[in-house]
């Protein structure tokens, strides 16, 4: 059987330390939660919702999508909050009564989050991996930009053995001691930047130093249509990665390209963008 990390085609070239593919410079900015690593968060969210005080249903998964994923962690929890119900049931009227459950129930999922951690819960998406460690391996600059806080830390945990047992090669882009976190030259995870937008101009700004300024073609992988949107309200390119929800929104968001698999994606594909 052919393993997914086999059948992604990449066709680069290096040039003095600075990455041109096919005559241009381009870098690539990598949601993590839902393209690159598959960890709960929905179910982690509901969970909490599912205890005292809050004892909320209505987390559902396209609410979730739509108000939740992608977003900075207390904003989500605001939104979780708010338009369940949940302040007005509880009596919080004031701003600073929200304010004070909105931080007391992301922190209590974030304690679920790391009990999540603590036991390695969590799985690759091996295409998203296998392209990104192809593209570390030559030469192209990339950023992780995540909303979570903890992206950067599941990164660390994924070393070398556990790519190559479950993406099937590592592409020479990682030595021994080598963790995901290694294949990203920019990390823009979690950082308070005012939103999406504000996380992914922060990667694009790191790159671009990187490159002394210049970028022909900036790329974001996305599995969220606010996440899309982020992207193409800056004027990047921005491929719809389809893990969970529908296509439509995707597309309709503004991505340029969408698939469910992206080792059926070429880099020639993404050079005939724009």
């Amino acid at each position: 059987m052919v393993s997914a990390a086999e059948t992604v085609q990449v066709r680069l070239e290096c040039e003095t330390g600075r990455v041109k593919v096919m005559g241009e410079r381009v870098v690539f900015i990598w949601d993590i939660d839902g393209v690159v690593l598959d960890s709960p968060h929905e179910e982690l969210w509901r969970l909490a919702l599912m205890r005292e005080p809050w004892k909320t249903e209505g987390l559902t998964s396209d609410f979730y999508v739509t108000y939740v994923a992608s977003r900075p962690r207390l904003e989500g929890a605001h939104n979780i909050l708010e338009l369940l119900g949940v302040y007005e049931r509880l009596g919080a009227t004031s701003q600073e009564a929200k304010r004070e459950l909105m931080e007391r129930y992301a922190s209590e999922k974030d304690s679920l989050t790391k009990e999540l951690i603590g036991r390695g819960e969590f799985k690759l998406f091996a295409d998203a991996v296998a392209l990104l460690l192809q593209a570390r391996q030559a030469g192209i600059l990339q950023a992780a930009a995540s909303a979570s806080k903890n992206a950067s830390t599941l990164l660390r945990l994924v070393d070398r053995s556990r790519v190559l047992r479950e993406v099937g090669d590592d592409f020479g882009a990682m030595s021994q001691g080598d963790t995901l976190y290694s294949a990203f030259d920019f990390d823009a995870c979690g950082v308070e930047r005012g939103g999406k937008v504000g996380i992914l101009r922060y990667a694009a700004r790191g790159l671009r130093n990187l490159v002394e300024g210049r970028i022909d073609k900036l790329f974001v992988f996305e599995d969220t249509a606010s996440g899309v949107r982020s992207a193409k309200s800056l004027g990047y390119h921005a491929v719809g990665v389809l893990r969970i929800g529908e296509r439509k929104a995707l597309e309709e968001a503004g991505a340029e390209l969408v698939t469910e698999d992206l080792t059926t994606l070429e880099i020639d594909d993404l050079l005939r963008l724009g």
